[in-house]
């Protein structure tokens, strides 16, 4: 797949993952050692099971200045 048409798919699914019921945020990064995209998710309770994903617990989020992040595209 083109990564330019890649890119745009990941990006057009972030807004339906965010309205997830429990999901505090997301945010979509790529990897440039293996260019691949990593999509990550914050969620406010247990993560539920997903095929093929990584799961991590944050004991602790530190949240200084989130109201000044705005939402959507950050380019």
């Amino acid at each position: 797949e083109d990564p330019g048409a890649a890119l745009e798919r990941a990006v057009g699914e972030l807004p339906d993952l965010a309205a997830r019921p429990g999901v505090h945020s997301v945010a979509l990064a790529v990897d440039p050692r293996h260019w691949e995209l990593l999509r990550f998710t914050l969620w406010q309770e247990t993560a539920p099971e997903e095929p093929g994903a990584d799961r991590y617990r944050v004991l602790h989020l530190s949240r200084p200045e989130l109201d000044a992040i705005g939402t959507g595209r950050q380019w």
